[in-house]
């Protein structure tokens, strides 16, 4: 019998400290660290809240499950991730876009495109409604214009269009231009959609520097116009393709960007960076200290100090200083990642450490506006995580009341507090793999009570012996 208790006390023992860890109890305002007011504006008892900056620092968990909102009760109410709440009006990105191939057709350089101009075009059509043939007459003589404008069809497109993606000819010449991007819907009044963008094709020691990329707000224009603005000389382009907004993901918030300062590594040209929170990064960007510089990157992350490094992006990087301005190499896509720690490797070996640009959407939460106002939200605790509702029958009724679109509530985040400060926060593993104190003294009376038992057991087979 009593050899029956001792190992209830062992198993005891054993569970007890992870039982206590995972029971699960309602979240309280004085479990989390910071809070943040806010402010609504809109209808509707589903309310939208996207996080900012100031809250990603103060989050404890990498998964972004410390974030709530109480209403004036000091009650947690109903809240989950937007993208599981309404989809396709998600801030995640990494599935939200796509590349296509598009007609192109050259225009003489000196073809009107401000809004009161026009051009007298002679236009042939398939029966699909693509453009076939496309000749402009002007007035101006066309041996005075030697240059050209290149023109999009994206009447086939049907869905937004967010910017464009060229492919230079094959051995053509060097090239640093200056681009503006027009857009018309019947080729005859042109709106400017950006301005002063940069192409470059350049082969600097054997290492190859583009930027091929051109981007502008969304639009649904059935016609796009590449104007080069630096020079007369042609646009050496192949080909392009649009970047198309999929169905659903027109209402994803734009990216913002977190510039983040390195310190070198003892290995020359590698420098270690750390941002504030677990940022959703898809895109990263960088500028190198001296002005007339290239360099091969290698860039990758780790959530914490004690995970290997895993490669995020390489590429070459450049700054050149031309003519018209600084040009920059383009930022490098990445899947969506929340870590923490950076490393920037380069080949040649640069002196001073790039700044990096972490470029992200943030996260958007959905919650019910249950009891009464006003409610806030609170961030970073290691005492309690957030229980995601199952909004998504909510969001449904919504959808079938509203068209499909979201015109509810929207929530402002206003300036934070401190709510129960750091005793809501646990440290964080240090990387060294040590257990803990409290480890420590398990693993003593784990075995303190192994040694009791093989003591008793010894005891009672000499007793059984006699």
């Amino acid at each position: 019998m009593r050899l029956r208790w001792v190992w209830v006390l062992l198993a005891g023992l054993a569970v007890g400290v992870p039982a206590q860890e995972l029971r699960s109890f309602p979240p309280t305002p004085q479990d989390f660290a910071w809070q943040w007011p806010l402010s609504i504006t809109g209808s509707g008892d589903l309310v939208r809240v996207s996080l900012n900056a100031d809250v990603y620092a103060r989050l404890w968990r990498d998964d972004v499950g410390d974030v709530v909102v109480f209403n004036a009760a000091n009650e947690a109410v109903s809240m989950a991730p937007m993208h599981a709440v309404w989809p396709g009006q998600t801030a995640m990105a990494s599935a939200a876009t796509s590349l296509m191939d598009v007609p192109l057709f050259r225009l003489p350089a000196g073809t009107p495109k401000n809004s009161g101009e026009r051009v007298r075009l002679v236009v042939a059509q398939g029966a699909d409604g693509r453009l076939q043939r496309l000749d402009a007459q002007i007035g101006a003589d066309p041996a005075a214009i030697p240059s050209s404008d290149w023109l999009m069809d994206l009447s086939m497109v049907h869905a937004p269009v967010r910017g464009l993606t060229v492919a230079f000819e094959s051995g053509a010449a060097p090239l640093v231009a200056r681009v503006d991007v027009f857009g018309s819907r019947d080729l005859s009044s042109w709106t400017r959609l950006a301005a002063g963008q940069a192409l470059v094709s350049l082969d600097e020691d054997g290492m190859r520097l583009e930027r091929r990329r051109v981007e502008f707000a969304n639009t649904q224009l059935p016609y796009l116009r590449l104007v080069r603005t630096d020079a007369r000389e042609p646009l050496p382009i192949a080909t392009v393709q649009v970047t198309r907004v999929l169905p659903g993901v027109e209402r994803e918030h734009s990216l913002e960007t977190l510039q983040l300062i390195g310190h070198g590594e003892a290995t020359t040209g590698s420098y270690r960076y750390r941002s504030s929170g677990p940022f959703p990064v898809e895109r990263v960007n960088l500028e190198l200290a001296d002005r007339n510089s290239a360099t091969t990157v290698i860039v990758e992350s780790r959530m914490r100090a004690d995970l290997p490094w895993r490669e995020r992006a390489r590429g070459a990087v450049f700054r050149l200083a031309g003519q018209h301005g600084q040009v920059d190499s383009a930022a490098l896509d990445i899947s969506r990642v929340r870590d923490r720690e950076w490393r920037v490797r380069t080949e040649p070996a640069q002196l001073k450490a790039p700044v990096l640009m972490l470029s992200y959407r943030p996260d958007q939460f959905a919650f019910l506006a249950q009891g009464d106002g006003p409610y806030r939200l609170a961030a970073g605790s290691a005492r309690s995580t957030r229980s995601d509702a199952p909004l998504a029958a909510v969001a449904r009724q919504v959808q079938a009341d509203r068209d499909d679109r979201w015109n509810g509530a929207e929530a402002q985040l206003g300036r934070g507090a401190e709510l129960a400060g750091g005793a809501a926060l646990a440290p964080r593993p240090d990387g060294s793999g040590s257990p803990t104190p409290w480890q420590w003294l398990l693993w003593a009376l784990l075995l303190a009570g192994a040694f009791a038992v093989v003591a008793m057991v010894l005891k009672l087979l000499r007793q059984s012996g006699a």
